[in-house]
C-alpha cells in the first residue's frame, strides 16, 4: 500500500497485487455490510417505533454517535445506490480496476509521506484509499520509544555524564540491538 515502493516489487508481485485485491473486496464487504445495518437501524417513521417498542421481539439498538446521526441520509443515499444500481459491477470489478489505476501511477520518491499521498488520492480511489488506512495506521502504542528512553537513560547517567554523544549512540544502539 506504501506507493514509494510498489514499483520495487519483483518476485512474487502477481501474488501481492492477488493479496492487496482480496483485501480491498474483504473490506468493500466490511463498509458495505456496515452501511446496511446502519439503514436497517435507522427508521424515521414514529408509528414504526413505537409499534417496535411494544413488540416483544424488540431488541435495544446501539445509539448513533453524533457522526453517524449527522451524515445518516448521505449514507442511507450512499446504501440504496448501492443496492438499486442497475448493471452493477461485482465487488471485484471495481477494486481491479482501482488497483489497475493505482498500478499505473508513477511511484513517489521516498521522502514523501503516504499517508498524505494516499488523503490526496482519496476521490479517484477510494476504496485502495480505505484500505491504506488500515496498513498505513500510526503505531497505537508509545512502548518502544519507552523502552529506548529508558535504555538511554541507563547508558547516560551520573557516572557517566561526559560521554560523547556519538559514543552515547553507539552503546544505546548496542543495548538495544545485541
Amino acid at each position: 500500500m506504501d506507493p514509494r515502493f510498489k514499483g520495487k516489487l519483483e518476485c512474487a508481485a502477481d501474488a501481492a497485487w492477488g493479496r492487496l485485491e482480496k483485501a480491498a473486496v474483504c473490506n468493500l464487504n466490511v463498509q458495505m455490510e456496515s452501511l446496511q445495518n446502519i439503514d436497517e437501524e435507522g427508521s424515521d417513521d414514529p408509528d414504526e417505533k413505537k409499534a417496535e417498542e411494544h413488540s416483544p421481539s424488540h431488541k435495544k439498538r446501539a445509539k448513533k454517535s453524533a457522526l453517524e446521526e449527522l451524515f445518516e441520509d448521505e449514507d442511507q443515499e450512499l446504501l440504496q445506490a448501492m443496492t438499486t444500481k442497475k448493471g452493477a459491477l461485482s465487488k471485484a470489478e471495481p477494486v481491479q480496476k482501482e488497483i489497475e489505476i493505482y498500478r499505473g501511477l508513477s511511484s513517489n520518491p521516498s521522502g514523501q509521506d503516504p499517508v498524505a499521498w494516499w488523503w490526496g488520492k482519496r476521490d479517484s480511489l477510494p476504496i485502495l484509499s480505505a484500505l491504506s488506512n488500515t496498513y498505513l495506521c500510526v503505531q497505537a502504542s508509545s512502548t518502544p520509544s519507552e523502552r529506548v528512553f529508558s535504555c538511554a537513560g541507563h547508558a547516560i547517567s551520573q557516572e557517566r555524564c561526559r560521554i560523547l554523544p556519538e559514543k552515547a549512540n553507539m552503546v544505546i544502539f548496542l543495548q538495544k540491538n545485541c
